[in-house]
């Protein structure tokens, strides 16, 4: 058999097991895999310089900290620690602490603590403490203490304490201790002590001792046993109780998103001469109506709030700050944002505290 020089080789595909298990581990070139059959699997147990890439029918098992990208209409199944990227019609199948982020048609099986992102058509089933983001046509089934988003026409089933943002056509059921926020055209049925919010033409059935927020115009909310239906909250008291924002009697902590420039440098989105610095106070004027929503002020928030409105930026920072709760103006219908005369910042919020979103951008940067 000709011996191979890997150190010059920018790619290299592997049609056995004996070729890839040849690899050196410190092969810098990318692994492209094109052989394995359901009954006769490739096996990737070691974790190379770049994902190693399984294409046209590959069917891969990942193991260990393994890392597989699976292309056209691959199968992987993930193991242990394993990451799987999935694109195409792939279907991916992935247990433990897996993670596993699935493109156009692709299908995913999540077990353990795995996290998942699913776009376009994807559908997953997500169970123990797996993350979950569903575009598209998406279904998702989320189990455990499962966190999940689902754009578009997405299906979602919420078991547990699973938290729930379901958007445009959704149908979510949600159990036990949920979270959910329904919009648009959302059909919810929420049991146990399950918290709705319900925007646009939502369509919500609550039982046991659900929380649902009336945000709509239309739509339809049936409510059974101790639900109860709920509206926005009218006073700055209500709303710190209503969002469970940490508060002292007389300080509150909320949340500011910022933009972090290279240098270290925190700065305000619509102001890049406006510089927050952690530890410090930053003030400025205030306007006390409470019509207008979007007005002059130090804009703060909830943490999904904050988070939500930089989620684009590539440069994302929040910021935790406290203020004066007689400082804070809460104008009418606020969806998480109010605005103050000044704030002290505390600390930069680690990304593992986003929830669903910073274990997306930690795998981002």
């Amino acid at each position: 058999m000709k011996k191979i020089n890997y150190s010059k080789l920018e790619e290299i595909t592997v049609k056995n097991q004996e070729e890839l298990n040849d690899i050196p581990l410190d092969f810098k070139g990318r692994i492209y895999i094109k052989f394995g059959t359901y009954s006769n699997p490739a096996i990737v147990r070691n974790s190379y310089y770049y994902s190693v890439r399984a294409c046209d029918n590959s069917t891969v098992e990942a193991y260990d900290n393994s890392t597989v990208e699976a292309c056209d209409n691959s199968t992987v199944e993930a193991y242990d620690n394993s990451t799987v990227k999935a694109c195409g019609n792939s279907t991916v199948k992935a247990y433990d602490n897996s993670t596993v982020e699935a493109y156009d048609n692709s299908t995913v099986k999540a077990c353990g603590n795995s996290t998942v992102e699913a776009y376009d058509n994807s559908t997953v089933i997500a169970c123990g403490n797996s993350t979950v983001r569903a575009c598209g046509n998406s279904t998702v089934r989320a189990c455990g203490n499962s966190t999940v988003r689902a754009y578009n026409n997405s299906t979602v089933e919420a078991y547990d304490n699973s938290t729930v943002r379901a958007c445009d056509n959704s149908t979510v059921r949600a159990y036990n201790n949920s979270t959910v926020e329904a919009y648009d055209n959302s059909t919810v049925r929420a049991c146990d002590n399950s918290t709705v919010r319900a925007y646009n033409n939502s369509t919500v059935e609550a039982c046991g001792n659900v929380q649902v927020l009336n945000r709509q115009f239309d739509g339809k909310i049936n409510v059974k046993g101790n639900a109860r239906i709920v509206h926005d909250p009218e006073n700055i008291n209500e709303f710190i109780d209503f969002h469970g924002i940490e508060h002292t009697k007389t300080t509150a902590t909320f949340y500011k998103a910022v933009r972090k420039d290279s240098n270290g440098i925190y700065r305000a989105d619509r102001d890049k001469n406006f510089i927050y610095e952690i530890g410090k106070y930053k003030t400025e004027k205030c306007d006390s109506n409470v019509k207008e929503d979007c007005s002059y002020g130090i804009h703060i928030s909830t943490l999904n709030w904050a988070l939500n409105f930089g989620k684009n930026w590539n440069n994302l920072a929040i910021l935790e700050v406290k203020t004066k709760i007689s400082d804070i103006v809460l104008p009418e219908g606020s969806d998480g944002k109010v605005r103050t005369s000044k704030v002290k910042v505390i600390r930069e919020v680690p990304l593992e505290e986003y929830g669903v979103d910073g274990k997306i951008l930690i795998k981002e940067r």
